[in-house]
């Protein structure tokens, strides 16, 4: 599978088999590549999403293929480095995630909690609700549909047809807002 792969592609291309040459690089990676993305991110959808977006980058720049020496450790490479990428996005959401989580949990009434600490969280609450009011129009739509009503990345771009990197652009404006509100917040 390794030495024949690379040299087949570039001939099906030369010989204008771009379905075919597409269908081949699919077939021979996509099972490989999911199973090295699982190990990594614990997830196989996940893990498709992340295969699937390596191998469409690699056939966006097949007319580059001959200048990849490895096609093999060249896509799991690609493919170890964007679950990274996604490794480190999820940590990243989570942690600001959980402050809006705690804040939602704290806002039901306990009598045994602090009056003023209740007081802050309200507060807290309200800024966090203006920033992402304060979104543009389609990162808060798309803001809210992933981290409010609970959908799925793949989900949501399916549903506004748009591509899931696209989504991943619109979250990563949220948090950055979101973060530097927070900051704001904390630092006021």
């Amino acid at each position: 599978m390794n030495d024949h792969v690379k040299p087949y592609l570039i001939k099906l291309l030369a010989e204008s088999k771009d379905h075919e040459a597409c269908k081949y690089l699919w077939d021979q990676y996509h099972d490989t590549l999911i199973k090295f993305a699982v190990a990594y991110l614990k997830s196989k959808e996940l893990a498709e999403e992340v295969v699937a977006d390596v191998l469409y980058q690699v056939w966006n720049t097949k007319d580059n293929l001959e200048n990849i020496q490895h096609l093999r450790v060249y896509l799991f490479t690609a493919v170890r480095n964007r679950c990274y990428t996604q490794l480190a996005k999820k940590k990243r959401e989570q942690s600001l995630f959980v402050v809006t989580n705690e804040l939602n949990e704290d806002s039901h009434v306990d009598f045994h909690i602090n009056p003023e600490k209740q007081m802050m969280n309200d507060e807290l609450k309200k800024f966090i609700s203006e920033i992402i009011e304060d979104l543009p129009p389609r990162c808060k739509q798309i803001y809210k549909m992933v981290r409010e009503e609970g959908l799925r990345n793949k989900d949501v771009a399916a549903q506004l047809g748009i591509s899931i990197n696209t989504i991943d652009v619109q979250l990563a404006i949220a948090l950055k807002k979101l973060t530097k509100a927070m900051q704001f917040y904390y630092n006021r």
